[in-house]
């Protein structure tokens, strides 16, 4: 703030920098800090911000020195600029206002919506995707169970990769009708999650921590099972799975741990379809 209010055209630089902490701890799922966002700015036009070059030259500039130029020609020879840009990411960010976005290292898998002017952290996975029928899905158990599948872990956490867990993911194709329930559900659901984080100023870890748990039975958690089983339920049908039983209640995953969940028998079913349609999907 100090850097902008000396310096408004800093703005043109700085950035909320968004990091999985804080998608997943902060109830309001804002940013902890900033970031200096060079962007594409020759040498010459990002010295022409001097506040902020002279902070990039004296953090950045002395460990990109340190680096193979040979390996890392960009990071080395335009050390100002962030290493990988993700060009592709702007350009969908440019066309929406909001985006669905993970942590990636999570024990518990957790999306949200957050707005497109941000910077990620390298630990945000970030889905271009602003309604909430894709919500509905990558959210759902159906999603979920594709992920603990096929994420890698650490520790007790998995570790959501794109290529694994996302890229290999078979979507529905479902109808004009199917599609919009599941869209009425997904907003139902996520918009009740906000009101239950903001009402009781928790981060998604402890608002779904308090989901998971047995022995809480207040009235807005209740509630917010309801509405994700009504969720499941909704991306069922726009598979043509609705004769799947997905036995939602309290159930223990491999770990141990208990979970509201779908039960271990509809998880395996579901998991079967899925690989089922994702090699037929595939021969196509």
């Amino acid at each position: 703030v100090v850097l902008i209010d000396g310096r408004p055209a800093n703005a043109e630089c700085l950035f909320p920098y968004l990091i999985g902490d804080d998608l997943n701890s902060r109830f309001d799922q804002q940013p902890s800090r900033w970031t200096i966002q060079f962007d594409e700015r020759t040498e010459h036009e990002a010295s022409q911000y001097p506040e902020l070059w002279a902070i990039v030259k004296d953090k950045v500039f002395p460990e990109r020195q340190d680096k193979n130029s040979d390996k890392y020609p960009r990071m080395v020879n335009e050390w100002w600029k962030h290493w990988n840009n993700r060009k592709t990411l702007h350009v969908a960010a440019s066309k929406r206002q909001r985006m669905l976005a993970r942590s990636q290292v999570s024990e518990l898998h957790m999306l949200a919506f957050v707005p497109c002017h941000y910077v990620y952290a390298s630990t945000v996975i970030v889905f271009a995707f602003d309604d909430y029928y894709h919500f509905a899905l990558l959210q759902s158990n159906v999603h979920e169970a594709w992920v603990r599948r096929n994420a890698s872990t650490m520790r007790t956490d998995i570790r959501y990769t794109p290529t694994d867990c996302f890229e290999t993911f078979p979507f529905p194709d479902p109808s004009a009708n199917l599609k919009a329930d599941a869209e009425r559900a997904g907003e139902a659901y996520y918009e009740h999650r906000q009101s239950v984080m903001q009402s009781r100023q928790l981060g998604l870890t402890k608002t779904y921590n308090l989901f998971h748990n047995p022995e809480v039975n207040d009235t807005d958690i209740a509630t917010m099972r309801e509405l994700h089983a009504a969720m499941d339920n909704a991306i069922l049908a726009c598979y043509g799975w609705s004769n799947i039983d997905p036995g939602h209640g309290f159930h223990q995953n491999d770990r141990g741990q208990m979970r509201y969940t779908v039960s271990p028998e509809a998880r395996q079913e579901l998991l079967r379809r899925l690989l089922d349609l994702n090699l037929r999907l595939a021969e196509e």
